[in-house]
């Protein structure tokens, strides 16, 4: 399971809006003075991106807590991301090429057409799983409140 911290925003009865800092994969490598991708990364500024989490305990705003999601939906929703659009994207060039062209009488072109086509249903249908992806067992989910200390001076 990976795990995030997050601070609550708002609550109301069964959902807790929570935020977290949305980081870079280059802030913690040692390479990132010499790298384009750290170079670009340090460019934008870190934003917060505003979470909804079944509430499952009590909590106040400003609190923070640690958010866990499930490696399954991590590699589902990676494979969803990147394997689907590019699946249906090939498979619209197939069916251009071997199906549409010889019909049509037409060249490169319907063949171009048919292979957008393709992945721009494959981006929709993606657009349609990940709001049920986003739910259930696959969503992100409070694993418990984070314990300030105190250090004495």
């Amino acid at each position: 399971m990976s795990e995030e911290v997050a601070t609550v925003v708002a609550i109301d009865e069964q959902h807790v809006w929570v935020e977290c800092e949305r980081r870079s994969a280059c802030s913690g490598c040692q390479q990132q003075s010499n790298c384009g991708t750290g170079t670009v990364a340090k460019a934008f500024p870190q934003r917060q991106q505003r979470i909804r989490v079944p509430r499952t305990m009590t909590l106040a705003v400003g609190q923070q807590v640690r958010l866990g999601i499930p490696q399954q939906s991590l590699l589902r929703g990676a494979a969803l991301v990147y394997v689907l659009p590019l699946f249906y994207l090939l498979v619209g060039a197939l069916l251009g090429q071997l199906w549409l062209a010889p019909l049509l009488e037409g060249g490169e072109g319907i063949t171009i057409l048919s292979c957008l086509g393709g992945g721009a249903l494959g981006f929709l249908l993606v657009r349609f799983y990940s709001n049920r992806l986003d739910q259930g067992a696959y969503g992100p989910r409070i694993l418990g409140a984070v314990l300030t200390t105190r250090t004495l001076s």
